[in-house]
């Protein structure tokens, strides 16, 4: 049985791309993620989602690009 919490659409994009920018060192805790690095997650992510359209699943014809531009793309 699929558990609907294991999902990660619908996450707080912002929450994740803040705690990367932290343990990267590009910002401290409390501190907000300026629009240039939210700019620049993106793209990593597109990046990522990229070399996931090269997967696919047989039996939901879904790719994996497309489920890391459902979590991480631009909304």
């Amino acid at each position: 049985m699929e558990n609907e919490d294991d999902d990660p659409v619908g996450i707080d994009q912002l929450a994740e791309f803040t705690k990367a920018a932290i343990a990267a060192g590009l910002i401290r805790a409390g501190d907000p993620l300026d629009q240039n690095l939210i700019d620049y997650a993106h793209a990593v992510a597109e990046l990522c989602a990229g070399i996931g359209d090269h997967y696919q699943d047989r039996d939901t014809g879904c790719r994996g690009g497309d489920e890391i531009r459902a979590v991480y793309g631009r909304s």
